[in-house]
């Protein structure tokens, strides 16, 4: 009851006019940032963060974290629209969201982007409100260790993401892994992979690989396809958001929820890896697994309630402990020391008024996305019905700004073009480009936990087994590796049985007659 008191204070706090328009503004700034490709919230944060430290106090820290989750739910936009990833989390978002877009289902697949940005965002405002210090403590047990066996689990789902043919998976995986070594050696120092460019020492970025695999070749196959949609499939009740798809995907809006936040307190991991574990963990018990991947809000539900939750999570270690879980939240503890504030413990025992109502604008500004999102999602969906010939070279212009903007670096422009090509590559050979992704992404986090596991242990294997939470993790990697294996099986045996019973039939019935 205490701390509800505290929140409700702190909400009425947050309602004070300075602090009120500077939530709004950065929910703006983070919504438009997102929708943006390849920018990203650590970006957009990084870019705004000595503007938004003029305004001082619990302001200023308002309007970055409006930046953060105002990007959050803005990334969802052109993943759904166009099939380009607003930031790296909204990868997932793409594998269905843009299907329904295309089948004239836009503004219903913006509509629950929204809804779960919400509800995810709700249980991760809840969570760090009630959980902050327990579940920090909680995450400080996860150790190069435990962070190994995580990641081997997070690797094992490619046998649900990697579509039908399962070797095609892996070996989409393993190139993403590949490409994910590329720079320089995290622990020895040498550079691999580089080929003596000096633009490959610090690897390629995730966003930049992403937009290319997804975006460019959208736009690849679009233009090798068919030059202008045919605007006549839309109508205007296809382009609003339908409030009972929201019952529909209750299970995978909570699982997204609970994924994203637990993820998202561990610091490293961050948000993309949380969107991959929930999307496909609502494949996996899905009714209906084979529709993921063609257009369902089931599968806009999973990863954008994640992405959102993580966001929230991802504050955690950075408020009660001082250590910044993700890119993004260390931009943030930099606005924090700007302000005179040392993020930590100490933070809620010294300046219990700040934190309190700091938490308090995180509810207004998640309640005022929604209304925002949902007033232009008429607005939004209306880009379908523009000619490809006018609008892709505008998204391409946007595009190739949006990479070049990360690190203002045209070797980004070069590297998201490669990466479009090979996507267009890998349709053709019908190799699915998720495992990729998912290679590239907790690849290196799984190189980098394994060394450093080993250095602890002096080379003993025997280190990863006897941590409870690695054990029960590497068991967990095991069941979701050899299940799909023992169903094969038994679904192989039950076919036969099947024709023999089948065979079995006409000659009871001969006999009965």
């Amino acid at each position: 009851m205490e701390i509800m008191g505290l929140l409700i204070d702190g909400i009425g706090q947050a309602m004070q006019p300075s602090i009120l328009a500077s939530t709004m503004l950065g929910a703006i700034l983070g919504l438009l940032i997102g929708a943006l490709p390849g920018l990203g919230p650590s970006a957009g944060v990084a870019i705004m963060l000595p503007i938004a430290v003029t305004f001082g106090g619990t302001a200023a820290i308002a309007c970055i974290a409006g930046i953060y989750y105002g990007a959050m739910f803005g990334g969802a936009i052109t993943s759904i629209l166009l099939g380009i990833p607003g930031d790296a989390p909204s990868v997932m978002t793409v594998l269905d969201g843009y299907p329904m877009a295309l089948k004239g289902e836009a503004g219903r697949a913006l509509g629950m982007s929204v809804f779960a940005s919400f509800i995810g965002g709700l249980f991760g405002l809840a969570g760090m409100v009630a959980l902050s210090v327990p579940i920090s403590r909680w995450a400080l047990a996860f150790g190069p260790t435990e962070m190994t066996a995580m990641m081997a689990f997070s690797l094992s789902l490619v046998s649900v993401l990697g579509g039908r043919n399962s070797i095609k998976g892996f070996a989409a995986l393993v190139l993403g892994m590949w490409v994910g070594m590329i720079g320089l050696d995290p622990i020895a120092g040498p550079a691999r992979y580089t080929f003596g460019q000096m633009d490959l020492f610090d690897g390629l970025d995730f966003s930049v690989v992403a937009v290319g695999l997804f975006g460019l070749t959208a736009m690849f196959t679009s233009v090798s396809d068919k030059i202008d949609r045919d605007a006549a499939s839309f109508s205007l009740r296809s382009l609003l958001p339908r409030f009972r798809d929201a019952v529909a995907s209750r299970w995978e809006l909570l699982s997204g929820s609970i994924i994203g936040f637990v993820v998202g307190v561990l610091p490293g991991v961050g948000a993309t890896a949380a969107t991959m574990l929930s999307y496909a963990t609502a494949k996996r018990f899905s009714r209906r697994p084979e529709k993921f991947g063609t257009g369902i809000v089931e599968g806009v539900a999973a990863p954008e309630a994640a992405n959102n939750s993580a966001s929230y999570g991802n504050m955690i270690p950075l408020f009660t402990l001082g250590i910044p879980g993700s890119a993004t939240t260390a931009v943030m503890m930099g606005g924090l020391l700007m302000i005179g504030l040392q993020p930590g413990p100490l933070l809620f025992v010294n300046n219990s008024e700040f934190i309190w109502t700091l938490f308090g604008s995180f509810w207004v500004g998640n309640l005022a996305l929604v209304f925002l999102t949902l007033l232009l999602t008429p607005l939004l969906a209306s880009i379908l019905f523009i000619s490809t010939a006018l609008l892709y070279p505008v998204i391409i212009a946007v595009v190739m700004f949006g990479v070049y903007a990360i690190e203002f670096s045209m070797a980004n422009i070069v590297i998201a073009i490669i990466a479009g090509g090979i996507g267009l590559v890998l349709m053709e050979l019908d190799y699915p480009p998720v495992p990729l992704v998912l290679g590239l992404v907790l690849g290196p986090m799984l190189e980098r936990n394994i060394r450093r596991t080993m250095i602890q242990s002096e080379g003993d294997l025997s280190v990863f087994v006897q941590h409870p939470i690695s054990l029960t993790l590497f068991i967990a990697t095991a069941f979701v590796i050899v299940l799909p294996q023992i169903m094969r099986v038994l679904k192989l045996r039950k076919i036969p049985a099947d024709e023999a019973e089948a065979e079995a039939m006409p000659a009871d019935s001969e006999r009965t007659a």
